[in-house]
């Protein structure tokens, strides 16, 4: 499976729910598009923060499908926590 790196998320007033994310080498996808491709395994996304990669996931939550890198909010690698697109 290909995996696509992402360095930007676009994200909600508040910053708490992601929209989409950003990558060199994907460009601008909407959060559905990118779970359905995860779901699929058509494509593995990451976030790298220095030496440091971690998965983006999809998790529920309260019901609803989200997009998960990791849950330290203090991580570089947090998907909330990336620059916004």
């Amino acid at each position: 499976m290909p995996r696509a790196k992402v360095t930007r998320s676009r994200k909600a007033k508040g910053g708490r729910l992601i929209l989409g994310l950003y990558g060199p080498s994907i460009g601008f996808q909407p959060v559905e598009e990118v779970i359905r491709a995860i779901r699929r395994g058509a494509v593995g996304y990451y976030v790298r923060a220095g030496s440091w990669e971690t998965d983006v996931r999809v998790e529920e939550e309260n019901g609803a499908l989200v997009l998960v890198s990791t849950k330290d909010v203090l991580s570089p690698n947090n998907l909330e926590n990336l620059p916004d697109y």
